[in-house]
């Protein structure tokens, strides 16, 4: 019994890590330094496409629909736990599935009620080389300021 609550904490304890390690995000300011805003040619340069000058950065808030996904994780874990303590031999084993089925789903839906369901982002406009601007609304800081030289693409700005 002590062996196989051990076991089930580790699982759950390595499923936690994994959920939570793709919440990582990496650095994305370059410290100001230029990395290939333009493209050499042997006839002088052009620059890229989809680059420009950051004519404004400011932070917003948008809906968010991440926040379910660790409700039902957490649930699900919750809902196993409860689940073993009950019956023996097969009963117990359809008990913690039952039961963590039924935990993920109500954690679900109390993690999309949590709070406002709203998040900050960044809404950066560009004014690209070619004289269009070109607005992004993104979930990461991308640590640009007014007058930055930056590219889009897809949709998230880079510093240059």
């Amino acid at each position: 019994m002590i062996n196989r609550s051990r076991n089930f904490a580790l699982a759950a304890a390595l499923a936690g890590s994994l959920v939570l390690g793709g919440c990582a995000t990496g650095p994305y300011n370059n410290g100001g330094y230029n990395r290939g805003g333009y493209q050499s040619s042997g006839y002088g340069s052009t620059r890229c496409q989809n680059c420009g000058v950051v004519q404004d950065v400011q932070q917003v808030y948008v809906q968010d629909s991440g926040h379910g996904t660790l409700g039902a994780v957490i649930g699900a874990v919750a809902g196993g736990v409860l689940g073993n303590q009950v019956g023996k031999g097969n009963g117990r084993k359809a008990a913690t599935v039952a039961g963590a089925v039924a935990g993920g789903v109500v954690g679900n839906q109390v993690g999309k009620r949590t709070g406002n369901g709203e998040i900050p982002a960044w809404r950066v406009t560009v004014r690209l080389d070619n004289g269009q601007y070109a607005t992004v609304t993104q979930k990461e800081d991308p640590g640009l300021r007014v007058g930055d030289y930056a590219q889009v693409r897809g949709d998230h700005v880079y510093a240059m």
